[in-house]
C-alpha cells in the first residue's frame, strides 16, 4: 500500500473524476416538474380555476398540452387550459359528486403532459374538501371521469430527477454522501493499519493509521457541514432530532477521543499498541450508531433506508445520477487517499529531518 501511495497515476484519475463530477454535477438540468398549485384544494359539483407552476417546464411548446387530476385509477381531465408561459398555465376543473363517490381518498395528483416534458407530476397536489375558500367558482358544466390518452410519457432530455423536496439540492448527492463513503474507507483502512501494527509491530503501519483517522475526521466534519446545509434546506432545520445525524456525531467525537488519546501518551510504542486497540474497538462502535441503530424500525428517521423508510428508489437515484454518483464515490475515496499520501510523506521527512 505504501508503494502504491507513491505512484500518480491514480491522482491524474482522482482530478479527473472530480472535475467530472464537479462540471456534469451542476450543468446537468434538472427534469420538468411541478412546483405547486394554486388553491390547492376543491369542491365538488363547481368548476374552478387554478394555477400551475412548473420548474424547468415547457408548457408553451408545440403540441397539445394536457392537465389531469388522478384518485385511484380515475382521471379527471381540465375543462379549460390558458398557456401563461413556459412553466406557468392557467386550468379550471369541474368534478362532479357522483364520479368521486367511490373515492378511497381525498387526495388527488395533479398530472401535466405535453410533448417535450413528458409526463409530470404533483402528488397529492389537490385536496378535496366539502367547502371551499374563497375562490373563482362556477357551479355548472361538471365533469366526469375522462380516458387518458399521451403521446410521450417520459423527458427525453438528459436531466437529473426532480424531486418536490430536493429540488436543486439533489446535487448535494455528489458531495455530502459520497464523502461519508470516503470517511467510512479511510477508517476501515486505518483499522487495517492498526491490525497491521499490532501483528507485526510495524510504526509506519501505525503511523498510517492515525493519519487515515485524520483524513476521515476531515471528509465527516465536511459531510456533516453539508449535511447540515442540506437538512436546512429541506427539513427545516440544520439539525433534527434525527438518529443518523445524531450517530454522526457521536461517530466524530469517538475519533476526536482517538486523537486525544494519542497525544496524551508520551512513550510512542504504548501509544501505538493503545491507539490500536482503540482504533479496532471503535470502528465498531461507529458502524453501530451510522449503519446499525438508525436502520432499526423502532427507530423514527428521515434519511433514506433508515428508521423504516425506504432506501433510494429507481426514481431517487436515476440512470444519470448513478453516472455522477458512483465516480463521485471513487474520487472522494482517491481524494481521501491522495491527502493520506501527502501527510505520510511529510512526517516521513520530518522524521528523516530530526534524525540529521
Amino acid at each position: 500500500m505504501q508503494h502504491f501511495l507513491y505512484k500518480s497515476w491514480w491522482k491524474w484519475l482522482c482530478a479527473a473524476i472530480l472535475l467530472y463530477i464537479t462540471i456534469g454535477g451542476l450543468l446537468v438540468p434538472l427534469s420538468p416538474g411541478i412546483i405547486s398549485i394554486s388553491p390547492s384544494v376543491f369542491i365538488p359539483d363547481t368548476i374552478q380555476k387554478f394555477t400551475i407552476r412548473g420548474y424547468n417546464t415547457h408548457f408553451n411548446t408545440e403540441g397539445k398540452l394536457q392537465v389531469f387530476l388522478k384518485s385511484d385509477t380515475n382521471y379527471f381531465c381540465a375543462s379549460h387550459i390558458v398557456i401563461v408561459s413556459p412553466t406557468e398555465a392557467e386550468i379550471s376543473f369541474g368534478i362532479s359528486s357522483e364520479s368521486i363517490a367511490t373515492a378511497m381518498d381525498n387526495n388527488y395528483d395533479v398530472i401535466v403532459n405535453n410533448k417535450t416534458d413528458g409526463t409530470v407530476a404533483l402528488r397529492e397536489g389537490l385536496t378535496l374538501v366539502s367547502s371551499a375558500p374563497d375562490s373563482n367558482t362556477d357551479s355548472s358544466s361538471v365533469i366526469t371521469p375522462c380516458r387518458v390518452e399521451v403521446e410521450n410519457n417520459k423527458f427525453e432530455g438528459i436531466a437529473f430527477p426532480y424531486r418536490e423536496i430536493l429540488y436543486e439540492s439533489v446535487r448535494n448527492t455528489f458531495y455530502h454522501v459520497p464523502m461519508w463513503f470516503g470517511m467510512m474507507f479511510l477508517l476501515l483502512l486505518s483499522t487495517y493499519y492498526s491490525i497491521r501494527y499490532l501483528a507485526s509491530g510495524n510504526m509506519d503501519a501505525d503511523l498510517l493509521a492515525s493519519l487515515s483517522v485524520i483524513v476521515a475526521l476531515i471528509f465527516g466534519i465536511l459531510g456533516l457541514l453539508t449535511g447540515m446545509t442540506w437538512a436546512n434546506y429541506t427539513w427545516g432545520e440544520p439539525w433534527p432530532n434525527d438518529p443518523k445525524l445524531n450517530g454522526a456525531a457521536i461517530g466524530v467525537m469517538i475519533y476526536v477521543a482517538y486523537i486525544i488519546l494519542r497525544g496524551s501518551i508520551e512513550d510512542e510504542l504504548r501509544r501505538a499498541k493503545v491507539s490500536a486497540v482503540y482504533n479496532i474497538f471503535a470502528v465498531v462502535v461507529f458502524i453501530l450508531f451510522i449503519f446499525i441503530i438508525p436502520r432499526l424500525p423502532q427507530t423514527e428517521s428521515l434519511h433514506p433506508g433508515n428508521g423504516g423508510n425506504p432506501a433510494f428508489s429507481k426514481y431517487d437515484l436515476d440512470s444519470i445520477l448513478r453516472l455522477f454518483f458512483y465516480p463521485a464515490v471513487i474520487g472522494w475515496a482517491l481524494l481521501g487517499l491522495w491527502l493520506l499520501s501527502i501527510m505520510f510523506r511529510i512526517r516521513k521527512l520530518e522524521a528523516q529531518l530530526e534524525i540529521s
